[in-house]
C-alpha cells in the first residue's frame, strides 16, 4: 500500500513519488493560461466534480459540468480555457515521467 497526499499544486501523485500515473486535484485555484498541448503516448482524464470546466480540444471547445468525464486521447491537442468560480475536477494521466507534453 502506497498513501499519497496532495502538494502545492494539487498533485498527489506521479513520478516524483514512484507513481505510474498522474492524478491532480484542483479547487478553485487560479486558471493557467497554457497554450494547447498533447500527450504522444497516454491518454489524459478530466472528471469534473463541481461547477463546469471548458476544454479546448483539437480546437473544439467542450463544456463539462458536474460528475462529466472527458478522455483526451493520444495526440489530441488541449488545453482548459474557461472554469466557474467554484469548480473543482480530477486530472488523471495514464503515464507519469518529467516533461511529459508533447
Amino acid at each position: 500500500m502506497k498513501k499519497y497526499t496532495t502538494n502545492e499544486d494539487g498533485w498527489f501523485c506521479g513520478y516524483w513519488n514512484n507513481s505510474p500515473l498522474q492524478i491532480k486535484y484542483s479547487e478553485n485555484r487560479p486558471l493557467k493560461n497554457e497554450d494547447a498541448h498533447c500527450h504522444k503516448d497516454f491518454a489524459e482524464y478530466y472528471l469534473v466534480l463541481d461547477g463546469t470546466l471548458t476544454l479546448e480540444i483539437n480546437l473544439k471547445k467542450v463544456e463539462l459540468k458536474k460528475q462529466d468525464l472527458v478522455m483526451i486521447e493520444k495526440g489530441e491537442d488541449h488545453r482548459i480555457v474557461k472554469k466557474s468560480e467554484s469548480c473543482s475536477y480530477l486530472i488523471i494521466k495514464e503515464k507519469s515521467y518529467p516533461n511529459n507534453k508533447e
